[in-house]
């Protein structure tokens, strides 16, 4: 018999904190939050550090033919003030290597879509118990290019080229292994809700197979292939969309399941990799498995050599050993 008054003070404390957090981490203006720094301590290169031997022997070797005796000590002290010479030059090397790489990241990240994404990201983890971002994937994408005509004039001209982008994901698409605690840990799994434009624009680009994503196509592209399953209809109706339209998928829409774990190499074998690509039949592979129905697209090795995936999550409160946090 209480008061059902509900005064959305939930709301206003959320766009708070995401006014608060868009202040930090997406900059003011044109400055960016962040920046690159090359280690205080860079590594000598093998090349440098035999020159600079070479450097110290030289000396070394006329004064011993002089008949002078040279220390251990006095090798030292020559070899000092070398070193020193070399490790400032190589200081300022990383400096200048760093502000390339940091121009041409913000180039990405700019070209990617990375601050739409960031921007959607910090709603998500104000609201949702994870936020989750991914990036780079790998998309084809048209530009619009002007192309000289012969009179002198310019015409548009549309196309297709390969892009990296980063994009917000849905933290109801995302399912990670029961007993994960980060993103790498065990397996994770993201599911696509594909339009048919999208299922062909993966042709082309490397690592799907376009003869399974046609026949995909060809068995699901009319009615669609979508699991309504109850998270499904609850999510739907909280984001105001329908769920009364007949067959519960008027868009047509495919889903597609993303596999991020490892796989025994002889179910990889069998599948069509090469056993040049998988030595050790009996061992664990990290991939990286696209699935539309009973269609396999998509089937590789992930290459990363530390066998990260393509996420990055964050709560606005951790929970120690849980991956999921609070809101």
């Amino acid at each position: 018999g209480g008061s059902e008054v509900y005064a959305m003070l939930t709301s206003v404390k959320c766009r708070s904190a995401g006014s608060w957090l868009r202040d930090v981490l997406m900059g003011q203006g044109a400055e960016k939050p962040w920046t690159l720094r090359p280690t205080k301590v860079p590594s000598l290169p093998p090349e440098v550090g035999e020159q600079i031997v070479q450097q110290v022997a030289q000396p070394i070797q006329q004064a011993m033919m002089s008949g002078e005796q040279i220390t251990d000590e006095q090798i030292m002290q020559m070899m000092g003030p070398m070193r020193d010479r070399a490790m400032e030059q190589l200081r300022e090397q990383a400096r200048q290597r760093a502000q390339r790489m940091e121009d041409k990241m913000e180039d990405q990240l700019s070209e990617g879509g990375w601050l739409h994404a960031l921007d959607a990201f910090i709603d998500d983890i104000t609201t949702f118990p994870c936020a989750v971002i991914k990036g780079p994937i790998v998309r084809k994408k048209p530009v619009l290019q002007w192309a000289p005509l012969p009179d002198g004039s310019f015409a548009p001209l549309v196309e297709e080229t390969i892009k990296l982008e980063w994009e917000r994901i849905d933290p109801f698409m995302v399912y990670p292994s029961p007993s994960s605690t980060t993103i790498d840990d065990g397996y994770l799994l993201e599911k696509h809700r594909l339009h048919r434009q999208d299922l062909e624009d993966l042709i082309g680009v490397d690592g799907y197979s376009e003869k399974e994503i046609r026949a995909a196509l060809e068995d699901y592209g009319r009615g669609g292939l979508r699991e309504w399953l109850t998270n499904d209809v609850a999510q739907s109706d909280a984001e105001g969309k329908s769920t009364t339209s007949v067959g519960l998928n008027p868009d047509g829409l495919i889903d597609a399941l993303e596999y991020w774990g490892s796989v025994q190499g002889q179910k990889l074998i069998d599948w069509g990799m090469s056993e040049r690509d998988i030595p050790e039949p009996t061992r664990e592979y990290p991939v990286n498995i696209w699935v539309v129905g009973t269609h396999v697209i998509k089937a590789v090795l992930n290459y990363d050599p530390m066998r990260r995936k393509p996420y990055y999550k964050a709560s606005y409160e951790d929970i120690p050993g849980s991956f999921w946090g609070n809101s």
